[in-house]
């Protein structure tokens, strides 16, 4: 061993002690994380569009009467028209939910320096629909609305992807293509070789659904059939992909 080997080693403990005795309270010390950014970063964007299996509608009734028994004894029989007339259409009891119950009084602030008085209550009793068969929407949605008379109200529509695994395993290949392109380019442009992967960040979205909202419908018999029109829906990927170079 060299001969100033050990007093070095002890010099140094030493001091690495009276500097920690001259701190107040707890020391901590901390071994920075590997913030290592060189490489080449890019984004990749994959996006794949496929017709809708599954459609959605938010349907339900509202009635206002005089007293709370009256308003909720009509919406009742209303709501019960409006579910058996979708469960004709072949919904299955497990595609339909109660998503909206509320009591509300309606107040009358029109009379001034008078307190508000109470004119009526408002019951509102909304289900969502599951329909997986598209086919079928439109009537769902006509016999529905008819069935609820000058009571229904239709508040959301919407049609969604049911199983959308495979549409996203392909936005994701497309989003890191996209990415590797873009890498590639850039080495080339810097003078440098494109390494292995070193990191990926993935983030999913999809833009909302069409959605027609607050609708009252009354169809009758012999009237229109609604149209209805499911378009595609996109299923996106976007990646953040780091390259090591050389």
């Amino acid at each position: 061993m060299p001969r100033f080997a050990r007093p070095l080693a002890a010099l140094f403990l030493v001091g690495f002690a009276v500097a920690l005795a001259g701190c107040e309270g707890n020391t901590t010390v901390t071994v920075p994380s590997n913030t290592d950014t060189t490489g080449v970063s890019v984004s990749g964007h994959g996006e794949v569009q496929a017709p809708p299996d599954t459609g959605y509608i938010d349907v339900g009734v509202q009635v206002t009467k005089p007293t709370v028994a009256e308003a909720r004894n009509d919406a009742a029989t209303s709501a019960n028209a409006v579910i058996a007339a979708i469960k004709k259409d072949g919904v299955a009891d497990k595609d339909i939910q109660t998503t909206d119950l509320s009591i509300q009084p309606q107040m009358d602030y029109s009379k001034s320096n008078a307190a508000p008085t109470v004119t009526g209550y408002t019951v509102t009793n909304t289900v969502t629909v599951k329909i997986r068969k598209l086919d079928d929407f439109n009537t769902i949605f006509d016999d529905a609305a008819a069935a609820g008379g000058d009571t229904a109200r239709i508040q959301n529509v919407r049609f969604g992807i049911e199983n959308n695994q495979p549409l996203l395993q392909q936005a994701r290949t497309a989003a890191m293509n996209d990415a590797k392109s873009k890498a590639d380019a850039l080495a080339k442009a810097g003078g440098v070789s494109l390494g292995k992967v070193v990191s990926i960040t993935e983030s999913q979205s999809s833009p909302p659904p069409p959605v027609f909202a607050n609708a009252a419908a009354a169809p009758a018999t012999g009237l229109s059939q609604t149209p209805i029109q499911t378009g595609t829906n996109s299923v996106i990927v976007d990646v953040q992909v780091r390259y090591a170079v050389s």
